[in-house]
């Protein structure tokens, strides 16, 4: 392990914002930390959680959770939302499969899912974040008609998505295949995280797929 990397592990895990299901933190852990009732947004994959953070300064009235199971990925988020007094942004180093671990029977009101790694490959497709295994996970700690939000530059992806949605009778709210053309009024536009302005710069399309969960057993 890198030196650098070594730092900011140790720095993360003195960090109040910070939490590690490794330790134990679980739910009643983030929800003392956040000291309100107000909705939580997880976002999975958070890297850095400069998506995480700025969704929270823009949205102050609901708290963000950035999930990721690297730590050191999340001291600048993590650091950067302390010293800027960000109190509803908070970090949790865990793997997506461990959530229902942590959080109770319907408890989470929405979650974001920003460029994942496509998994192109056929025989990474239960990978995907999207895949009907992991649509599964997050049912178990979903509320009822809580939105999940996946934004991708990866057209395989996004159309692997309507599939699986379509195919599970999920109740798709709203898709584009270039996000950033459309004249809709939507509140996942207003904040981009770093690779999407990236993508966005280089003239690529941006597609959008916002769903909620099917709670009756397929026929």
């Amino acid at each position: 392990m890198g030196r650098k990397k070594l730092i900011k592990l140790n720095v993360i895990k003195d960090l109040e914002n910070v939490f590690d299901f490794r330790d134990g933190d679980d739910e009643k852990n983030i929800r003392k930390y956040f000291d309100n009732d107000n909705p939580i947004t997880l976002e999975l994959g958070c890297g850095h959680g400069e998506y995480t953070f700025n969704l929270a300064r823009e949205y102050p009235g609901r708290n963000f959770l950035g999930i990721d199971i690297k730590g050191s990925r999340l001291y600048n988020g993590a650091i950067d939302s302390i010293q800027y007094d960000i109190p509803n942004s908070a970090f949790l180093v865990s793997r997506i499969e461990k959530l229902p671990e942590i959080f109770s029977e319907e408890k989470i009101e929405e979650i974001i899912i920003p460029f994942p790694d496509p998994h192109v490959r056929r025989r990474s497709e239960k990978h995907r974040l999207v895949s009907p295994e992991f649509l599964k996970t997050y049912k178990s700690f979903l509320v009822e008609k809580g939105n999940i939000h996946l934004k991708t530059d990866n057209t395989e992806l996004y159309e692997y998505a309507l599939k699986i949605l379509q195919k599970e009778k999920h109740n798709i709210i709203y898709s584009t295949s270039d996000l950033h053309s459309t004249d809709d009024e939507l509140f996942i536009k207003t904040v981009l995280t770093r690779y999407e302005k990236h993508y966005v710069n280089e003239g690529r399309k941006i597609k959008y797929v916002c769903f909620n969960i099917n709670r009756k057993e397929n026929p």
